[in-house]
């Protein structure tokens, strides 16, 4: 009789202890997924961090072009002609192909006297697009490189930049100089 009793006791704090396990294993898998959760919106906030500061450098590039090279004459426009215009035909161009005129010819954002590379745009997105407007404005855009895609991103940029930015579809247009 012992032995049964001991047995039904030792039946009862195993399925107590399984219990615990399955508690343990929900409340696991619900941590897992709020921390899952917390990363992903830690890494849209890194992506519009690093979108900041590279709109902050080209924007310095672009301005520098104009001071440095007051005289400089890009030869498109009617319009503020120091600053930096594509060097390709037309007017926009990938923030590489962009270059500031200066009394020697052209020369690239990228080996512009600051000494400060060009960056290299956030993985969700294509390269820095550039826009010359043949009103005088300037404009940076941001592709992303999925359709639809970056959309915390995008919606991120466009409440900490409200008023300068505006959504295209699913590129950011950034006004440089209006």
């Amino acid at each position: 009789m012992n032995r049964k009793f001991f047995q039904q006791q030792s039946g009862f704090i195993a399925s107590y202890v399984l219990y615990g396990i399955g508690l343990l294993a929900i409340v696991g898998a619900a941590y897992a997924r709020l921390n899952t959760n917390a990363q992903q919106g830690q890494s849209v906030q890194d992506t519009v961090n690093e979108v900041a500061v590279q709109l902050e450098v080209i924007k310095g590039k672009i301005m520098l072009c104009a001071a440095v090279y007051p005289d400089g004459d890009h030869a498109q426009f009617d319009t503020r002609h120091a600053y930096p215009a594509p060097a390709t035909a037309g007017n926009v161009a990938v923030i590489s192909a962009v270059a500031c005129p200066t009394p020697n010819g052209p020369l690239s954002l990228a080996l512009m006297p600051d000494g400060i590379p060009l960056p290299v745009s956030p993985p969700d997105f294509e390269e820095w697009v550039y826009e010359h407007t043949e009103a005088g404005g300037i404009r940076l855009r941001l592709i992303p490189r999925l359709s639809g895609g970056a959309a915390a991103t995008r919606e991120r940029l466009l409440r900490q930049y409200d008023g300068s930015i505006i959504a295209n579809g699913d590129e950011i247009v950034f006004a440089v100089l209006n």
